[in-house]
C-alpha cells in the first residue's frame, strides 16, 4: 500500500479526515482521494463520495453490478472510472486508482456481492 498514490486501507484518507465524519460504529475499509472532485469512502455500511461535482451515497447491499474498466494498468498509476449499477436502476460513477491499488475497491465490492450473503446470521 505504501506505493499507492491516492488509496488508503482501513482509514479515511488524510485529505478527507477533516471534512467527512463517519457514523458511530462505522469503520472505513478503503478510501481514495484523487482531488476535491473525485474521491470516495467505502465503509462497513455505505459508499459515499463525489465524482465531478456529483455527490453519491449508497449501501453496498444495493449494488447490482460494477463495471471496473481497465484497472490493471501494467503497474502505472492511472485514474480509472467505475460504473456502479444499483438495484433500483440508478447508475453511479466513481473514480478510482488503477493498478495494484484497484484491488481494494474491487475486493470490497466482491465481498458484499458474493461473501456477505453467505455469512451465517445470528
Amino acid at each position: 500500500q505504501s506505493d499507492w498514490s491516492f488509496t488508503q486501507l482501513g482509514e479515511v484518507h488524510d485529505a478527507l479526515a477533516r471534512v467527512i465524519q463517519l457514523n458511530p460504529g462505522e469503520l472505513c475499509v478503503v478510501s481514495c482521494f484523487i482531488d476535491g472532485q473525485r474521491w470516495y469512502v467505502m465503509t462497513t455500511t455505505r459508499v459515499f463520495g463525489i465524482y465531478r461535482g456529483t455527490r453519491f451515497e449508497f449501501s453496498p447491499l444495493h449494488v447490482r453490478r460494477c463495471i471496473w474498466g481497465d484497472f490493471k494498468q501494467e503497474g502505472r498509476v492511472q485514474i480509472e472510472v467505475a460504473e456502479v449499477q444499483l438495484i433500483g436502476g440508478e447508475k453511479v460513477t466513481l473514480a478510482y486508482e488503477g493498478g495494484f491499488a484497484s484491488i481494494a475497491p474491487i475486493y470490497y465490492e466482491r465481498f458484499w456481492h458474493t461473501r456477505y450473503p453467505t455469512l451465517p446470521r445470528a
